[in-house]
């Protein structure tokens, strides 16, 4: 009885998590580039009743495993799904998004990071001369040479190779990365990813990703599914916490009731 109630338990601890993460995922629906995250679950190992007899043989009928019983379930891993979102026109000179396998590198404060939102602006200098492509947390988005600058004056166009071209003249070009084992990205908030320094070898050029200007990625996230996954899953722990309380009030039973002398 007591094994069935931390059985119940890791079960509510699991199903918490898991809401923890359907929320962040329709939370973040709306915001470009955000990766869905999934969760998997693990049961811990069985434990095996068996039936001794003393004195008698191990493999004779009267030694034999009679039960088995679970002792849980936990969180083997989250995972996120960096299926890229569908992309929509917007017609915005700074709108772009990466068709295929790739990522836009922006530099942050604590660092080099990537990310899939594909939604930047132009943040003028003090003077109003000159431009920055920067993401919408402020964030300047790297090129070959660095920042990204543009004349605050010259009509922006970025061809399928990422060449940023101001007016006449082409001013950089677009920074994009991969790496293969998209596990070793962190999420971070705002669509952000960054990469531990053990695995700064992975980073690689995007050679075949295309750069589209004038449409918009979105999330991944399907709003739908997720709604319909966290009904089931309060659903699995309204039907966990039933079992806990009947548990409970079987466990105050025996310990109250069961032996007592009339």
């Amino acid at each position: 009885m007591i094994t069935g109630l931390y059985s119940a338990s890791t079960n509510l601890d699991a199903i918490i998590h898991q809401q923890d993460v359907i929320a962040r995922n329709i939370a973040n629906a709306q915001v470009s580039g955000h990766k869905g995250e999934t969760l998997v679950f693990r049961s811990f190992p069985d434990l095996l009743f068996s039936k001794q007899a003393a004195f008698i043989p191990d493999k004779t009928e009267a030694n034999r495993t009679t039960g088995r019983l679970g002792t849980g379930v936990g969180v083997d891993w989250d995972y996120l799904n960096f299926e890229p979102g569908p992309m929509v026109h917007t017609g915005v000179p700074t709108d772009l998004s990466i068709d295929g396998d790739g990522f836009f590198a922006v530099q942050t404060p604590r660092g080099e990071r990537y990310t899939r939102n594909s939604e930047f602006q132009i943040k003028l200098d003090r003077q109003g001369k000159e431009g920055t492509l920067t993401t919408k947390e402020g964030y300047p988005l790297l090129g070959k040479s660095g920042p990204i600058k543009v004349p605050a004056d010259a009509k922006l166009n970025v061809d399928l190779t990422g060449n940023v071209v101001a007016g006449d003249r082409t001013v950089d070009r677009i920074r994009l990365v991969t790496v293969p084992d998209k596990n070793v990205l962190l999420p971070e908030s705002g669509s952000l990813f960054r990469l531990e320094d053990r695995w700064a070898d992975q980073l690689k050029p995007a050679e075949g990703a295309v750069v589209h200007q004038g449409y918009l990625e979105k999330s991944n996230v399907n709003t739908i599914v997720e709604m319909a996954r966290m009904i089931q899953s309060f659903r699995n722990y309204e039907a966990a916490s039933r079992v806990l309380s009947v548990l409970d009030q079987n466990l105050n039973l025996a310990v109250n009731d069961v032996g007592r002398i009339a």
